[in-house]
């Protein structure tokens, strides 16, 4: 619990806000769906209450399946009954196992092992119909940071580090490259507080990996947020049928809960909108 809460101080103080507690399941891993109290096992009312402190802070729950055979995708239909977690994401570690998820199944993010040699070539069309869905593809750097070991100092990754890194690129430049610089979403996966990055660094890291600048400032703004209404549709609505109300632009801020208010210069402006006509007949 001490760790996590460092973890959470230093991504606040880098200037996230809101974050995502995320629970990696092992394929051959059995999840309690007879009980779902036990189903999630992340704490997340009890963090937040550890985390009052911190201004504007928000955190989410989310499961990661790990999906090598595609044979083995049925307990993603019974997390959508579960209503268990915020946001589904998927790592598929083999081709087949990716083609799966972007053809049929409903989930938020598409994790690859970015820090791993990946033992296929990642395609455009199988990209392209992932985004078309709606689907997000995540870009976790703690692999260009601690390597595959997850070591918490840099100095003592020696070999494994370096091919890690390279291994990092590699995928980066296959992921950017299929995905025409769209739908991507970065995240730490922090487990150490020096294992969080501020968001110029990656962006910077990236650019140099040929991602468009705008294409990056929707990968830690936009797409983020995309996902996670996603997320909360299934869980607020029925089918991701659409929400009735009069909210204009806070309609995404809605769905999370947290409705941004009003500044007074937005306001004033909409009051001399008002105004305006009135003024005009009087000249």
């Amino acid at each position: 619990m001490t760790n996590f809460l460092n973890v959470v101080a230093m991504l606040y103080s880098l200037g996230y806000r809101y974050i995502a507690v995320n629970f990696v399941v092992p394929e051959n891993t059995k999840l309690p769906f007879n009980t779902p109290d036990k189903l999630n096992p992340i704490p997340i009312e009890t963090l937040r209450k550890r985390t009052q402190k911190y201004e504007g802070l928000r955190l989410f729950s989310r499961i990661t399946l790990v999906i090598t055979d595609p044979a083995k995708c049925q307990s993603i239909l019974k997390l959508h009954a579960s209503n268990a977690f915020d946001l589904i994401g998927v790592q598929p570690t083999t081709e087949k196992a990716l083609q799966l998820t972007t053809a049929n199944l409903d989930i938020d993010i598409v994790s690859l092992p970015m820090g791993t040699r990946l033992p296929f070539f990642i395609k455009h069309k199988t990209v392209g119909q992932a985004l078309e869905k709606g689907m997000k593809f995540e870009i976790c750097y703690l692999g260009l940071i601690s390597g595959p070991a997850q070591y918490e100092l840099s100095m003592v990754l020696g070999t494994t580090g370096h091919l890690s890194r390279k291994n990092f690129i590699s995928n980066c430049l296959q992921l950017i490259r299929a995905s025409r610089n769209r739908g991507l979403l970065f995240s730490s996966g922090a487990l150490e507080p020096l294992h969080a990055r501020n968001h110029s660094d990656i962006l910077a890291l990236m650019e140099a990996l040929g991602l468009k600048v705008s294409s990056g400032k929707e990968g830690f703004v936009k797409n983020p947020e995309l996902a996670l209404m996603a997320g909360r549709l299934r869980i607020k609505s029925n089918k991701q049928t659409v929400m009735l109300g009069n909210q204009g632009g806070r309609g995404a801020a809605a769905i999370i809960d947290e409705i941004i208010p009003k500044t007074v210069d937005s306001t004033k402006r909409e009051n001399d909108d008002h105004t305006a006509p009135a003024k005009r007949r009087k000249q």
